[in-house]
């Protein structure tokens, strides 16, 4: 029998594929939804790629956008974590003081081009973040996610291709100025607000192109049109005042510290992790710099007071879970990154998604850091903020920042501890984790506590 508008129907293993015409795409799209999920979610089971849409009710409205946050980055967490891992172990080879006085890749000549593919492989992911980061937003806004990648590959690559020698790339010259903005200037490499702000737009965008655009004219220009409007948006608007902020929030920070002596330091190690989460502690390297040519910065130790502090929490929801052993296993795998420098599995993993841990980090950071302000620990040059961070302090004082980086880890994993025994909402978030595969809500969003139980 033949049925109107459908263009072919074909059957692999236990998939059958119906093929239908452009101008009757979203017509069996809304129908589908109706009778198969009620018209609520996506068609489909949801996968790691495409995390379903969070519903836009929530019981706490004010947690609604860190819902957000985490529907668009659990979908990384494999990569966080091995970019992570890696880099930790980068971090190993080519720091000195480590292994003995100089760096292990230079004492061992073979290690060299070892630790180059390592660093690459664990520094790309960080570096391209905004080109995932994007293709899981745009997929969490309804947008097409490849559109999502395909905007954050070109706010990374736009400075780069500007510079190529011609011939390497599209030819955008060596300066792009429009209303005063330097659009070239600006460096997203590691961000998250800026292409999740621009991804939301670029959802909005689509959905007009689609409304106005129909018929198989809809498959060759909405997606060109989206990403033109958007891109251009990105570029000239939202990206520059998404930066702007992240600046004008680390001049604060500086004059809050300058400040306020201790208590600026515990301000500053409390809002650390928070400054991770929202990759805007790039925002902070420009100020570094400035302060390490006036002669040391107190970001560097504080930094590695955070990160510890996190490795801490994590290793104390190691010992809570008990019942299960895959919070276990990968509460280590971010624990030991966070230890050498790299906190973003940690906060994206584990503490921000039972949320009590990221408490108990916070406090222990705010901790490390009034500490380190009161010794006056300070940082000579950069280097890996953690563990071995401890060769960038000036010398006389890297026991002082081992001893207050420790303290941040120790604080850390008490209060986790403590907090995950006694505390009612500890013992919830954890048995969320420990409920059985068949027992856990089909329904359940991508970021929720039992997205990483056993």
């Amino acid at each position: 029998m033949t049925l109107p508008s459908v263009l072919g129907a074909a059957q692999v293993a236990s998939q059958v594929q119906i093929v239908v015409g452009p101008a009757s795409v979203d017509a069996f799209d809304r129908e589908l939804r109706a009778r198969l999920d009620g018209g609520d979610e996506p068609i489909g089971a949801p996968t790691d790629a495409m995390p379903p849409r969070a519903s836009p009710w929530h019981p706490r409205r004010w947690l609604h956008p860190v819902s957000v946050l985490m529907d668009i980055v659990t979908p990384l967490l494999p990569s966080l974590v091995a970019a992570g891992l890696l880099l930790a172990v980068h971090n190993l080879l080519s720091a000195p003081g480590v292994f003995g006085s100089v760096p292990a890749m230079l004492a061992v000549p073979w290690l060299q081009g070892v630790a180059a593919v390592v660093g690459a492989l664990g520094a790309g992911v960080f570096a391209l973040l905004p080109v995932l980061v994007g293709f899981t937003a745009a997929a969490r806004f309804g947008a097409n996610p490849h559109l999502g990648a395909a905007l954050g590959a070109a706010l990374v690559a736009a400075p780069f291709l500007a510079g190529a020698p011609a011939g390497a790339g599209p030819g955008l010259g060596g300066g792009w100025i429009i209303a005063g903005v330097d659009v070239l200037a600006i460096d997203y490499r590691g961000t998250v607000l800026p292409v999740i702000a621009a991804a939301y737009v670029l959802a909005r965008v689509e959905r007009l192109w689609m409304r106005a655009v129909r018929g198989a004219a809809r498959f060759l220009l909405v997606p060109m049109l989206t990403l033109l409007v958007a891109g251009t948006l990105a570029f000239v608007v939202i990206g520059p005042v998404m930066v702007w902020l992240g600046d004008a929030f680390a001049d604060l920070i500086d004059a809050a510290y300058t400040a306020a002596g201790v208590l600026g330091g515990a301000l500053f190690g409390a809002l650390y992790p928070f400054l991770v989460m929202t990759g805007t502690h790039q925002g902070l390297v420009s100020l570094e710099l400035g302060l390490l040519a006036d002669g040391g910065s107190f970001i560097f130790p504080i930094a590695g007071a955070a990160n510890l502090a996190q490795a801490g929490a994590c290793f104390g929801v190691m010992v809570l879970a008990r019942r299960a052993p895959r919070l276990r296993s990968f509460a280590a795998g971010a624990g030991l990154p966070a230890m050498f420098g790299i906190a973003e599995p940690a906060i994206f993993g584990i503490t921000l998604r039972l949320r009590f841990p990221l408490v108990a980090a916070v406090i222990g950071s705010a901790a490390g850091g009034a500490l380190l302000a009161a010794w006056h620990v300070q940082a000579v040059t950069l280097g890996a903020a953690g563990l071995a961070g401890v060769a960038s302090i000036a010398p006389g004082s890297g026991a002082l920042y081992l001893a207050g980086a420790g303290v941040s880890a120790a604080l850390a994993f008490v209060l986790t501890v403590i907090w995950g025994y006694l505390g009612p909402r500890g013992r919830a978030d954890l048995a969320a984790f420990e409920v059985p595969p068949s027992a856990r809500s089909s329904g359940a969003r991508p970021g929720a506590a039992d997205t990483l139980g056993p």
